[in-house]
């Protein structure tokens, strides 16, 4: 059997029938040439294949990189799906379909938000990223449906509450003014922090005031 022109075939199909996720079907994204094998996280190297395909894809990975360095890590993605509890590429999609259903059944409570924002306080793996138009509709349609909890609804009319929608400020802030120097070589009144940084000791006229 020519492994190759299996898998050829497959993600050929796929990018004809070009599912998007979010839709009636329930896909996986999948790298063509793997991100392990020198594969890039680009557009066309991508393709959405249904969960039975997906698990389909990987075996025939590991049959095409049997015998080079690459093998040991075609193989790691087979268990890796294989332990989640699939057999074969129809119990795969078993299990991740029920998977997924109970996903959207799922309510995240504010408790466990909270949590989530705190662990990712500082995780910059996204920064400067943009989401595809496909992932876009995907987040729009996974989000139809749902509903906020009650305390979030109050937590968001408390902070609304005083709102100026003229000025999108709040009502009975009191307002900080920034202290205020004067640069001694130059005479310039400015910020504090920013004089100090710029002016003083660092001014480029501190020598011909000195000098004078």
């Amino acid at each position: 059997m020519n492994y190759k022109t299996l898998y050829k075939k497959i993600v050929d199909n796929a990018k004809i029938r070009n599912f998007l996720k979010g839709g009636n079907v329930v896909v996986e994204s999948h790298h063509i040439i793997p991100k392990s094998c020198g594969g890039s996280n680009t557009k066309d190297n991508k393709v959405n294949l249904t969960l039975r395909e997906h698990y389909v894809c990987h075996l025939l990975l590991a049959k095409i990189y049997k015998g080079t360095t690459h093998y040991s890590k075609m193989c790691r993605a087979v268990v890796a799906m294989s332990q989640r509890g699939a057999k074969n590429s129809r119990c795969y999609t078993a299990i991740r379909e029920a998977h997924i259903q109970n996903l959207k059944k799922q309510v995240i409570t504010d408790k466990q938000k909270k949590a989530i924002s705190i662990a990712n306080t500082g995780n910059k793996s996204r920064t400067g990223q943009k989401n595809s138009p496909e992932h876009i509709e995907a987040l729009r349609q996974a989000r139809i449906g749902s509903k906020h909890s009650q305390e979030t609804k109050e937590r968001w009319s408390k902070i609304r509450k005083g709102r100026d929608a003229h000025n999108k400020g709040i009502t009975g802030v009191i307002s900080f003014t920034q202290q205020t120097k004067t640069c001694p070589h130059c005479g310039k009144v400015g910020g504090a922090s920013m004089m100090t940084r710029w002016h003083f000791d660092n001014c480029k006229f501190k020598e011909k005031s000195n000098v004078s």
